[in-house]
């Protein structure tokens, strides 16, 4: 009786043992695997974790986990700390730099697990990792180019529904107010009553509550009813499953470039109508002189009759005058006659 309980424990026991092994196996060959001595001393490595770091095996022989920090962690409480934890049977897990031959960098998302004896004694540490250098440097690339689009332009983060959900400081500062007076506050607020009122503004959220992209140029108002000009673009944001949960609004303020673009309009335009106006005013002095011309052409032909009429009336009086002298002789010699 006593020999078939032991034997129902020991396939039990042997049963675990396989599905340990199982386990232990699969890790192996999909992660990174390093053996550590109390002391930090290198004892056993698997290909993963030779891969990951760019080392031989025969390379680790006299190699610690101090050769794969950074001299700045090394002196830093942290490391201290990590080590003092583990030889006190403290699982650490988390995201570590590391680095690997040559100098590179190289980033593993890893757990240290102490290893006891018998007794409960700490005895050596197995770490497992992932390499996510890719995905960690990707992520640094992401989160500097998110800074530097931050330090550059007015960004607004809204509900789907349209409330704030929170500003930078440039949005703050170009529509004049501070965070706590539009956190929770509609999109609305920053829009004219025509605007809002219109079917352009529902059609606008129906969209972007689609995942649609929305940039264009918008008028919108910033505090004390002040007029803003933004060059924006709506960017509707999903959660792993693919299900919408905020828009985040990138904006540039425009505000002085439209005000010249329509100052500059208006001048053109009143320079238009000057130059309309005083082309119709050439006009009427075109006619003015043409008529002019032509009245002085008029009084010029006029002279120029009256002086052959004058002239001709010159001649007539000296054939009067002569007219007159033979008359005036002839009735001379009749009174002597006489």
């Amino acid at each position: 009786m006593f020999g078939n309980k032991n034997k129902a424990e020991l396939t039990a026991m042997k049963a675990q043992v396989d599905g340990l092994k199982g386990l232990t196996s699969a890790l192996e060959k999909s992660m990174a695997v390093v053996e550590l001595g109390l002391d930090g001393k290198i004892l056993r490595a698997n290909d993963n974790f030779l891969a990951a770091m760019g080392y031989r095996a025969e390379e680790l022989a006299t190699k610690t986990h101090r050769d794969f920090c950074e001299p700045e962690m090394l002196r830093s409480r942290e490391y201290a700390d990590l080590w003092a934890s583990l030889k006190a049977g403290k699982f650490i897990s988390g995201t570590f730099k590391r680095v690997g031959k040559n100098g590179h960098s190289v980033w593993l998302e890893a757990s240290y697990n102490p290893v006891t004896d018998a007794q409960g004694n700490v005895v050596k540490v197995v770490k497992y990792a992932l390499d996510v250098t890719t995905r960690v440097m990707l992520e640094n690339e992401t989160s500097s180019k998110l800074a530097a689009v931050d330090r550059a332009m007015a960004i607004c983060e809204f509900e789907p529904n349209g409330n704030v959900i929170t500003a930078n400081n440039n949005f703050l500062n170009v529509m004049g107010y501070a965070l706590a007076e539009i956190k929770g506050k509609h999109h609305r607020s920053f829009c004219e009553p025509t605007l809002v009122n219109s079917p352009e503004y529902t059609e606008f959220w129906r969209k972007l509550n689609h995942g649609e992209f929305i940039g264009d140029q918008f008028k919108r108002i910033g505090k004390q009813g002040r007029v803003v000009w933004l060059e924006a673009t709506y960017n509707p944001v999903f959660d792993v499953d693919g299900k919408l949960y905020k828009i985040v609004k990138f904006a540039s303020d425009i505000t002085q470039r439209v005000e010249k673009q329509e100052a500059d309009a208006h001048g053109a335009s009143r320079a238009y109508h000057i130059s309309a106006e005083t082309e119709k005013v050439a006009e009427q002095g075109t006619l003015v002189i043409q008529e002019t011309a032509r009245e002085m052409r008029q009084i010029s032909e006029n002279i120029g009759a009256s002086a052959k009429l004058v002239s001709q009336l010159g001649d007539r009086s000296e054939q009067i005058t002569a007219i007159v002298n033979t008359i005036r002789g002839i009735a001379d010699q009749t009174n002597l006659l006489a």
